[in-house]
């Protein structure tokens, strides 16, 4: 698992936009109901001229994250919605290979909780 940070210019800030969180087809364990990612640094910055779009990618909400205090320094992803949204637009989630999440949604689940304390 690899996460990348795409930044662009906002109000002319550079501010970080899309958190990726990419793997192999077939890595994750679509079969359970969540998994848990790292919030650490470092991870690498592109800008967002660097999105890769012809990757399989889905969407994660905020709702389809989670916080665990058993599992400090991580969020959950949930996986029986995406696997829904997967296959409502048709895509095989075998094959994606990108989640992507916005900045803002991550922040505000972050906030939630002492997490960034």
């Amino acid at each position: 698992m690899k996460i990348r940070v795409y930044y662009d210019y906002h109000e002319g800030v550079l501010v970080p936009q899309k958190y990726v969180i990419s793997f192999r087809k077939g890595e994750l364990p679509w079969d359970r109901k969540q998994v848990f990612v790292p919030v650490s640094a470092p991870f690498e910055r592109l800008g967002v001229e660097d999105f890769l779009p012809d990757v399989v990618a889905l969407t994660v909400t905020q709702g389809d994250m989670i916080l665990s205090a058993d599992k400090p320094g991580k969020f959950g992803i949930l996986l029986p919605p995406l696997r829904k949204r997967a296959v409502e637009g048709g895509v095989d989630y075998w094959d994606v290979e990108n989640f992507i999440i916005q900045v803002a949604d991550l922040e505000e689940l972050l906030q939630m909780s002492d997490f960034c304390a």
